[in-house]
């Protein structure tokens, strides 16, 4: 999640009285608050997985004038109009909700614009938000019946079927948005609920590998590793003649993001739903206790000083010298080497790989963190808030976050031409994979299960066994609660 700020209004509008006035008097106008973007530097963060938020540019434009009231302006143009003048527009406000992250590359005063100039007499109320508390702060403005809640709104991937949940989303058709057939699979399951279709997907996180070049060239450690098994053996050479607290991987024992890939990976899952709509833990089968048991092997060879931690600090552990390695979001290479909270002298020295599947030539599967975009059911203004969706959602803005690093909401869109690390984010992302599509996956987050039995198991409090069972049986609980 990313620090708590106040939240801003950025108003994008074009007034109908303006365009009567522009139309009156045979005058050109033009529309506010049009202006570019500075091109990102690193990619986004996964939203469930902590995510900064940048700014975006304050808008500067006029929102339209009370009902009922003109301005001296509009009264002569109203004087000298004849009856073939364009019958007034009613003055139509649509609310918008969304995270910080992309809203400065994604360029979201030119696509304000734009959508004003499209739908003339309608003010885009765009307010940035923080993600913390949001969760709370969406179930307030949902249920708001003044109108003052959000039509339009960003929702993490996780979040989106605590909300259809509660029916306090529209339903939409795949067939109204762009590049539907080609949708990243993990953001589209993440935005459909109980086969429904409530969000369209806006963009995705995903994890990889991430090593310090100057060190693995010294060792004689060459990513891309093949398999498994080769990271695991590049990760130990690498721990030669470092001290014992040293990590040629650092993995924290509560990392349940990444733990959950060794399950994918060997077939296993979180939860399964049956035919009656009940939900049952899985992670105590067997095919989920192998994947468990080789990353128990893996952390064990390969990682010190984990127990206890989430992945929050693992690039100030790179930066202080303590790890080669370590696997994240695709931004954190950035924070190894920021100026105030890492280590500028590895500048230059930090590369990325995809990781491995246990099986030679595979990509291990990643949790696909994002956003989706969603619409109120009880917001006034639906044909609205799908066309302004389907304009943030749609192929030329998809376009513009491509063009900076950001993994779009489509495969159609490629990697960033001449940039590896986006490459390899692409690559990882298209083994996506998603958390249970259930309205109470928030308890099972909020109560810390996962985390929890990640953490039994890595740091040997607890075996395998012991720790899936339990889990398996509060995953059941909570889902079905």
């Amino acid at each position: 999640m990313s620090a708590a700020r106040p939240a801003r209004r950025l108003v994008a509008a074009l007034t109908a009285v303006a365009l009567m006035t522009a139309t009156a008097c045979g005058s050109s106008s033009t529309a506010a608050g049009s202006a570019g973007s500075t091109p990102a530097t690193s990619g986004p963060t996964p939203t469930s997985a902590g995510s900064a938020a940048s700014s975006a540019p304050p808008v500067a434009s006029s929102a339209p004038a009370p009902a009922g009231s003109t301005s001296s302006g509009a009264s002569s143009a109203a004087t000298e109009s004849s009856t073939s003048a364009a019958p007034p527009v009613k003055p139509t406000t649509l609310h918008v909700w969304m995270q910080g992250d992309t809203l400065k590359d994604i360029n979201i005063v030119a696509l304000n614009a734009e959508f004003s100039a499209a739908h003339p007499g309608v003010t885009v109320d765009l307010q940035e938000q923080t993600w913390t508390d949001y969760s709370t702060k969406v179930a307030t403005g949902l249920a708001d019946a003044s109108g003052a809640g959000p039509d339009v709104l960003e929702l993490g991937n996780t979040q989106v079927a605590q909300f259809a949940g509660a029916g306090a989303l529209a339903e939409l058709d795949a067939a109204d948005f762009d590049n539907a057939s080609t949708w990243l699979g993990g953001l589209k399951q993440s935005a459909t609920y109980d086969g429904k279709l409530v969000a369209i997907p806006y963009y995705a996180g995903v994890r990889v590998g991430i090593y310090r070049t100057d060190l693995a060239q010294k060792a004689g450690v060459t990513p891309p590793f093949d398999s498994l098994d080769a990271l695991q053996a590049g990760a130990v050479k690498l721990m030669v003649g470092q001290p014992d607290s040293y990590s040629g991987l650092y993995f924290p024992s509560q990392y349940w993001y990444e733990g959950m890939s060794f399950v994918w990976d060997a077939g296993g899952d979180i939860a399964t739903q049956g035919t009656d709509g009940k939900w049952t833990g899985t992670l105590d089968s067997a095919a989920s206790k192998a994947g468990l048991t080789r990353l128990k092997a893996f952390v064990d060879a390969t990682s010190r000083g984990g127990n206890g931690q989430t992945e929050a600090n693992d690039a100030l552990v790179m930066a202080q010298d303590q790890a080669a390695m370590f696997i994240d979001a695709s931004w954190k290479p950035g924070a190894v080497t920021d100026a105030k909270t890492g280590n500028p002298k590895f500048t230059g020295k930090v590369g990325v790989f995809v990781v491995p599947g246990t099986k030679p030539g595979t990509v291990m599967p990643q949790f696909l963190g994002g956003s989706d975009i969603a619409i109120s059911k009880k917001s006034a203004n639906l044909d609205l808030a799908k066309a302004y969706t389907k304009m943030l959602t749609g192929q030329k803005y998809q376009a513009v976050l491509a063009g900076k690093g950001y993994i779009a909401n489509s495969t159609s869109f490629k990697p960033k031409a001449g940039d590896p690390v986006a490459a390899v984010v692409v690559k990882a992302a298209s083994t996506g994979r998603f958390v249970p599509n259930s309205k109470n996956w928030s308890k099972v987050e909020d109560g810390n299960v996962l985390q929890n039995m990640f953490d039994d198991i890595l740091s040997g409090a607890r075996s395998v066994d012991d720790a899936t069972k339990d889990a398996s049986g509060k995953i059941t609980e909570l889902l079905n609660g």
